[in-house]
């Protein structure tokens, strides 16, 4: 008699419980998961094209001294790389695959994503299944000089949205 008490007292309460509207930290650590939050934000330079010798050049990055560029080269030269990084920007330089070292491909940190804010909607029901709308504002920190290759303002967060559904005892974030 106490099992059968038992099951139909705690079943309930644990399967009630598992349902509630997760908190904002919990939200946080599924988009962080689902997302690969935070992440770094990246640009390709292709060192041996000499379009983007001139944009880096158009950005005065060359006058910020974060790189050196080849301005000319004889002809003997040509598909060497043009564009070289000075100390200065050593610090914002990925390290390459084999492949992109083949290539003469330098990968260069632009910011980082990070959340900054979460607001929960309210849960309803559907099909049985219980969805929450989440609104998150995400933000670029520790911006470098290279985010002059961007066309995007990143001082200013961008307000993104999903939803949450509860499948299979589990809260999972169903992506934008």
């Amino acid at each position: 008699m106490k099992k059968l008490f038992l099951i139909f007292i705690v079943i309930p309460i644990i399967g009630c419980q598992t349902n509630q509207k997760p908190d904002k930290e919990t939200v946080l650590k599924i988009i962080n998961d689902d997302l690969n939050f935070p992440r770094t934000i990246d640009y390709e330079i292709f060192c041996s094209d000499p379009a983007h010798a001139k944009k880096l050049l158009d950005l005065k990055l060359d006058e910020k001294r974060m790189v050196t560029i080849q301005k000319t080269q004889k002809l003997k030269d040509i598909g060497s790389p043009m564009i070289s990084f000075t100390k200065v920007a050593q610090p914002y330089l990925i390290k390459p695959t084999e492949k992109e070292k083949r290539l003469d491909i330098q990968k260069v940190k632009i910011a980082e994503e990070t959340i900054s804010d979460i607001k929960l909607g309210n849960s309803s029901e559907y099909i049985g299944k219980t969805s929450i709308p989440v609104t998150y504002t995400v933000t670029c920190t520790n911006i470098t000089p290279f985010s002059v290759l961007m066309k995007r303002d990143l001082s200013k967060p961008i307000t993104r949205s999903g939803t949450l559904l509860f499948i299979d005892g589990k809260w999972k974030l169903m992506k934008p």
